[in-house]
């Protein structure tokens, strides 16, 4: 007996290509109106990108949903939404050249991998950059670029510890707190206490709840109007990580030299 593999018609953990050929579209309209630089009606954009005016309507109709784009009386136009991922990418740009120099500072001397993060519109943490050292840790997931959660680490929880309460118990009842390893947080009552202590303390710890066997201590940074923008974190295996990370010198390490780059940023301990 023979058997033959079947390809699904569509799952979401296999995007077919139809779902690939969606995105290139919706992406084409978005440039479009980038380039014109001015809103477009319904025809012109059909004119520019050669998509038929049933297709191209379909994709304004979901970039309308997801404010990516806006309807005016002259046309479609770009919506606030990528004005926020823009001014999210210049901010993320300018504080990456601001930190670097202190990242490299601190990665040599704790000799461990150090890590500068921000949080995106949904709240996950997106890495900036990481220092790492010849004995860096070889499996852990952090890469530039991409996203952790921000309930599990403590990048996340440095930067979360100091949004307004409402705001992080509406994301938990959207989001839940998954459990990535034994050690996560999963009870909200328990983890709005932890961002209660962060926000007491001024760090973060990371016990090895989002990799089990890495460990972390993060800090926030500040804008010149005191508002915290990122953090910067030390990661290490947890055989080369002190058993309680609070009150040590990693700790302190790791505060001192996210004040260096808030001072850098322009911001002053006499605003908090």
């Amino acid at each position: 007996m023979r058997f033959h593999l079947v390809k699904p018609k569509y799952s979401p953990s296999f995007p077919d290509d139809y779902a690939i050929r969606a995105l290139q579209r919706g992406m084409k309209v978005l440039d479009t109106l980038l380039d014109a630089r001015t809103p477009l009606k319904l025809e012109e954009i059909c004119s520019s990108t050669g998509l038929p005016k049933s297709t191209a309507f379909r994709i304004l109709v979901n970039l309308l949903q997801g404010q990516y784009v806006v309807e005016t009386d002259e046309g479609y136009w770009l919506g606030l939404k990528l004005l926020r991922l823009g001014a999210l990418v210049e901010e993320s740009l300018d504080l990456k050249q601001q930190a670097h120099l202190f990242l490299t500072e601190l990665r040599d001397q704790v000799n461990e991998t150090v890590h500068l993060a921000v949080l995106d519109n949904e709240l996950r943490v997106v890495y900036l950059d990481k220092l790492s050292t010849q004995h860096a840790v070889g499996l852990m997931i952090s890469r530039i670029g991409i996203t952790a959660p921000m309930h599990c680490t403590a990048l996340g929880r440095a930067m979360a510890a100091f949004r307004p309460e409402d705001e992080i118990r509406e994301w938990i009842q959207m989001n839940g707190l998954t459990a990535y390893t034994e050690a996560t947080i999963t009870e909200e009552a328990a983890f709005l206490r932890e961002l209660r202590n962060i926000r007491s303390r001024g760090y973060a710890v990371d016990k090895g709840e989002y990799e089990a066997s890495v460990r972390c201590v993060a800090a926030p940074i500040r804008d010149r109007t005191g508002t915290v923008i990122g953090a910067i974190s030390i990661s290490a295996p947890d055989n080369r990580m002190p058993l309680h990370l609070l009150d040590t010198p990693m700790a302190a390490r790791v505060v001192a030299t996210a004040s260096k780059i808030s001072r850098s940023l322009g911001y002053s301990e006499a605003l908090t």
